[in-house]
């Protein structure tokens, strides 16, 4: 395990891939605090002496002496008005009893190092009542108790803790009192929204002879738990026939197994990848959330799968498309594919960890601009990207036909000519696809 400060990554299965964005995470088995500051130097340590979990975590290095020993490490300036924050970590002491005298606290989120102003959790940041708390610091000084535990701190206790803020300044307390976060007991939920810098991480002791030496913090996580859920429904209409979609680039193996929106113009860095396909995909897609009509106010993209009912999937091939990081609200949802054009939300569409469906194919009007789809079933009414862009330049033209398709007539595999989707580039993609289209442009704005 490492420590990992503001990385965002993607969590690959066998079939099933989502982002999450991690701000601090240290289980101290690398042994190395370089990256945090101490005040004053020499007072902690990563050690493998009454480790919580693993080899090593960080314990406090002084023995026999009183005093104040405070540890912090820089986050990146985050503003969590708009997210949902959460911490969790592992914290121990040892055989002396929490008073006045002897006290502990981990520093949630404050603004600097000197003049403290934020929110921190531990014992005694203010009297004697030994029980675990939530608290407002202002000017270095514990001035409001937001929360508190019906848990009274005593020796050699190990405490799992997990605190969270939610978007709206909501706060929830939770521990358990056997360490890890296996049984979590809640200690209620408050709304304190007077902070919302979270420029630091960390901790401060404050120890006798007795206690010195006898602190212990491991399994730290503070992480951007925002996530919204993306349910949505959109046909393609190269392989629409009756009232679904064929799947013959997954049936004859040209399907390809990573997200294919990499070159230009989608320039997409997401690593999604799958070992094999769920039942029933069609195609990868992409799927953009925007706080505007403006590609500039692209907040998150995804790659995804377009199903043959027209259900657009997360990876596993039936859930919602997640998004993590994204905090509850309203947001314009974009499908893009490599040879269709591109779709956008007529409106903006309310998105949470809920889910409700936003069905693009039941009428013109449920997308951006003057009639953006193709009409694909009369009868039904059913309407569906427009198929054509082999350059995904979002216009269908001379040059689709000639650079793309002319080029690769007659080929078979994963083809941006290939019209249909039907892995065999032929004569029927510039006829009955391309041909119908000519013309027709995208009024999602890239």
């Amino acid at each position: 395990m490492k420590n990992i400060l503001l990385f965002s990554f993607v969590l690959i299965w066998a079939t099933f891939s989502f982002a999450q964005t991690i701000y601090l995470q240290d289980d101290f088995e690398d042994g190395d605090i370089s990256n945090w500051h101490q005040i004053p130097d020499s007072n902690w340590v990563v050690s493998t002496d009454g480790a919580i979990n693993g080899s090593y975590s960080l314990k406090h290095a002084l023995s026999d002496t009183s005093g104040g020993s405070h540890i912090t490490i820089p986050l990146d300036s985050i503003d969590v008005s708009h997210k949902i924050m959460k911490w969790r970590f592992n914290l121990k002491n040892g055989a002396f009893d929490p008073d006045a005298a002897r006290k502990f606290w981990v520093y949630l989120m404050v603004h600097d190092t000197t003049h403290v102003n934020g929110y921190a959790v531990g014992v005694n940041l203010s009297g004697e009542t030994d029980s675990l708390s939530l608290w407002r610091l202002t000017g270095s000084v514990a001035d409001t108790m937001l929360l508190t535990t019906t848990f009274d701190w005593g020796l050699n206790n190990l405490v799992g803790i997990e605190v969270t803020r939610d978007s709206n300044g909501v706060w929830e307390l939770k521990y358990d009192s056997d360490g890890n976060f296996d049984h979590l007991i809640s200690a209620g939920a408050v709304k304190d929204d007077y902070y919302t810098a979270a420029n630091y991480f960390g901790m401060s002791f404050y120890f006798k002879d007795d206690a010195a030496g006898y602190l212990w913090l491991d399994d730290v996580l503070v992480e951007d738990a925002s996530r919204v859920n993306v349910a949505v429904k959109g046909f393609l209409q190269g392989p629409f026939a009756s009232d679904s979609m064929w799947t013959t680039l997954a049936d004859d193996g040209f399907l390809v197994y990573a997200q294919p929106y990499g070159p230009s113009p989608w320039n997409y860095d997401g690593d999604e990848i799958v070992k094999h396909f769920p039942d029933g995909v069609v195609d990868w897609i992409q799927v953009q959330l925007r706080t505007s009509t403006d590609s500039a106010s692209t907040v998150a993209t995804r790659a995804a799968f377009v199903r043959k009912d027209g259900m657009i999937t997360d990876l596993d091939g039936y859930s919602p498309v997640s998004f993590s990081g994204i905090a509850d609200g309203s947001y314009y949802v974009v499908l893009r594919h490599r040879n269709h054009l591109a779709i956008m939300s007529a409106n903006p569409i309310a998105l949470s960890a809920l889910t409700t469906l936003y069905d693009f194919s039941t009428a013109q009007t449920q997308a951006y601009g003057t009639n953006p789809m193709v009409e694909v079933d009369t009868t039904n009414h059913v309407f569906a990207m427009p198929t054509g862009d082999a350059n995904a330049n979002g216009q269908i033209q001379n040059d689709d036909k000639n650079d793309y398709w002319k080029t690769q007539v007659g080929a078979a595999g994963y083809r941006s000519g290939d019209f249909n989707l039907n892995g065999q580039v032929q004569n029927d993609d510039k006829n009955d696809y391309w041909k119908g289209n000519l013309g027709n442009g995208t009024y999602v704005p890239f």
